[in-house]
């Protein structure tokens, strides 16, 4: 009876307060702070796009794909940002532990060297820390930092912040392990961003967009939860 009296309460409560913001927990129980998964052509509110360059970027089957074009970190075309002042910040730190995670992979080998796509963290309008895939000058896939060899051309990555301390992980396409590439602190402030970035690419990207297949990165969510401690 008081299972069927609280179902019936949230159907009140969904009739008539449908903007309700309800924190979503993910599988594996945490509360999402804010989540994207490029669905419906359109992006989450809150994005901001620096540097836009509307055809060369496009969001198609559930997923966001930017092409990677011959800029280096401060020129990146089609860099997606968003602030983190909507945490909670005291004394200069945020009152929680948090992760930050997205999946993002190349369509194609890249070909050119220090083509990447991942996680940037801005402050000052300047890129402070990174997590990427990236193409080495070696012609092969690497993790940075740390610079951890991979097989394939992307994966999943994620930053766990608590304080200042940053822990850097990332998780391959064919794999279901996270493996660990850094540890150390980040000055932090609440004026920060986040940001999913490619750069790097070949010269002719930007004339032949369609047929670079190896230039353009896919990004298949982004996420930012709330960690139990």
């Amino acid at each position: 009876m008081e299972s069927r009296s609280f179902f019936l309460m949230c159907l009140v409560l969904s009739a008539f307060m449908p903007s309700l913001s309800v924190c979503v927990p993910t599988a594996s129980g945490q509360e999402v702070l804010f989540e994207d998964r490029f669905e419906g052509g359109v992006l989450m509110p809150g994005w901001e796009w620096l540097r836009s360059n509307a055809p060369c970027r496009r969001i198609v089957n559930n997923s966001l794909e930017i092409l990677t074009e011959p800029f280096t970190s401060g020129e990146a075309r089609n860099a997606l940002v968003r602030p983190l002042n909507f945490l909670r910040w005291q004394n200069d730190d945020v009152d929680c532990s948090y992760r930050i995670e997205t999946e993002c992979y190349f369509l194609q080998k890249p070909t050119a060297r220090g083509q990447q796509c991942g996680i940037y963290w801005i402050q000052n309008n300047k890129v402070i820390f990174k997590l990427v895939f990236a193409n080495g000058d070696d012609n092969r896939m690497y993790v940075y930092p740390g610079k951890v060899p991979v097989e394939k051309a992307g994966g999943r990555l994620r930053m766990t912040v608590t304080g200042r301390n940053v822990v850097a992980e990332f998780c391959s396409l064919d794999d279901t392990t996270f493996r660990r590439v850094y540890e150390g602190r980040i000055n932090s402030t609440p004026n920060d961003r986040i940001s999913l970035q490619c750069w790097g690419g070949a010269q002719e990207a930007s004339a032949s967009p369609e047929t670079a297949q190896s230039l353009w990165a896919r990004f298949q969510y982004f996420r930012i939860e709330k960690i139990d401690e």
